[in-house]
């Protein structure tokens, strides 16, 4: 079934190059084309005696990088990534040509930045819950970038110093209140520290509120003379005064920010800095205050905490009317689900199928009945007629099927119902690679082998197979990856 699922997907991959990126579904195609040229020119630096004498010495860890090169950008940085970390790549001159190799895929990764959940924010069953889920997974031009300059500064400090200089500055957004995730280039801070990089520039480019905290990480981690610290606590507070008075990233920085400033503070006791400080708390405080400042929750005491922790630290204190949220909020936008009688029913069988009316987990004898096993397939069959609703986004129906099929693997003793299962849910998988987000979609990819690996440990070894044989790029290197180099321990109890 996933071959033929597999064969209908094949048919509208219309590769670029050898990324298998479908013409039409991403802008930017004459800069693929560029990156394609770059690639080859890369890969053909490497002569043809290099090559064969790797494939004879060390065939499965050479097979494995081809695998990762037939893979879309990111999957493929993510697939040399992997055996680097791994300690798969035997020598060094190798190592250094697949990190440099990976730094260059990561330049073409559909996403520039990654993002996070705004700390407080509550996203159960939405859009906001599933991209942070995914945005998890590190499938970011950035992180994958920054992973590959870790390894090279392993390899070569001087390298990786050189990649970090001429890495391009991360392009971030100024989030509102409806936005609940936020761009996060903390990682950028802390391989700057790493590469002992100047933080004088990198404060002085700071764009979002989130970004002081890391950089004033990056100050203390370099010795610095007390002109030198004088002068970067003087850009701390020229930024602070800068920056825009939004709620959302504004509230999110006082969970760490504020405790950060008070130490820089007692360190190097600068006006520009009390004063950008000031005018940084006096800024966001005024700014229209989203719907989650304004009730009691963490977000709120994160301010008042802000607040009071200024006042401590400073003869004239910040005015009490600051507390008092400004203006009229605006919705956070979660994406939520919608919950239909159809879902509920389903949710409320798959409950019957794992709990019974006994409260606790269902042994397999108790499932071997005849009863347990119709209301099995009546839940299957519920799954196999679903359709999606004219309230549901494809993102929505995507997520929902996917679980409902991980419910499956989840409940049903091993056999010959859940192997059909299985096979069910990777030709879904399938079906929707072209059109759902690839970040979104792997992180259901990930999700279904985790299930399998924790639940049912035996069966993980099937459940790779299954996605080896599917043809697809992403699912068979994702498969032989963990078959060789497994990223976590496998369950061995069924």
């Amino acid at each position: 079934m996933y071959r033929e699922a597999c064969t209908r997907w094949c048919s509208r991959w219309k590769p670029i190059g050898v990324f298998g990126w479908p013409r039409g579904r991403r802008s930017g195609d004459t800069g693929r084309v560029r990156f394609v040229v770059l690639f080859v020119a890369l890969a053909t630096a490497m002569t043809a005696q290099d090559r064969e004498e790797r494939r004879a010495a060390y065939p499965q860890t050479f097979a494995l990088t081809e695998l990762a090169r037939s893979a879309p950008p990111e999957f493929a940085a993510r697939g040399l990534l992997h055996l680097l970390e791994a300690d798969a790549i035997p020598t060094r001159e190798w190592q250094l040509e697949i990190a440099k190799e990976a730094l260059t895929l990561a330049g073409a990764a559909r996403h520039p930045v990654g993002k996070k959940l705004a700390p407080g924010i509550v996203a159960l069953d939405s859009q906001a819950m599933l991209w942070n889920v995914a945005y998890g997974q590190g499938l970011d031009s950035l992180t994958l970038r920054l992973r590959a300059i870790e390894q090279l500064r392993r390899l070569d400090p001087a390298a990786a110093k050189k990649a970090f200089s001429e890495l391009p500055r991360p392009a971030l957004s100024q989030a509102a209140c409806k936005d609940p995730l936020l761009e996060d280039a903390s990682r950028w801070y802390r391989v700057a520290a790493s590469v002992e990089a100047d933080p004088l520039p990198m404060i002085q480019s700071i764009q979002t509120h989130g970004e002081l905290a890391p950089a004033i990480d990056l100050i203390f981690q370099r010795r610095n003379t007390p002109e030198e610290l004088d002068t970067l606590a003087g850009a701390i507070g020229q930024k602070l005064r800068e920056l825009p008075a939004n709620d959302r990233p504004f509230t999110a920085a006082l969970y760490e920010t504020p405790r950060k400033l008070q130490h820089l503070y007692k360190v190097r006791p600068t006006a520009a800095l009390a004063e950008g400080w000031r005018a940084w708390m006096q800024a966001g405080l005024e700014a229209t205050a989203c719907e989650e400042s304004r009730k009691p929750g963490s977000q709120e005491q994160a301010r008042r905490d802000a607040w009071e922790l200024f006042n401590r630290t400073f003869e004239q204190p910040l005015n009490a009317d600051l507390m008092k949220p400004a203006g009229t909020a605006e919705e956070t936008k979660l994406g939520s689900f919608a919950q239909t009688e159809s879902t509920q029913r389903q949710t409320k069988l798959f409950q019957e199928l794992l709990f019974g009316n006994k409260g606790r987990g269902l042994s397999a004898a108790e499932k071997d009945t005849p009863e347990w096993r119709e209301q099995m397939q009546k839940y299957i069959q519920s799954i196999e007629g679903r359709t999606r609703g004219g309230d549901e986004s494809d993102i929505e129906f995507f997520y929902r099927q996917s679980q409902l099929w991980a419910g499956v693997l989840m409940a049903e003793p091993a056999g010959p119902t859940r192997e059909r299962a299985l096979q069910q849910y990777i030709a879904f998988l399938l079906m929707n690679a072209p059109h759902i987000d690839p970040l979104i979609w792997f992180s259901q990819v990930e999700s279904m082998a985790e299930l399998t690996r924790s639940l049912h440990g035996n069966e993980f070894g099937k459940t790779l197979q299954a996605l080896h044989l599917t043809g697809h790029p992403v699912l068979q290197l994702y498969a032989a990856l963990e078959a060789a180099y497994p990223t976590r321990p496998t369950a061995k109890a069924n």
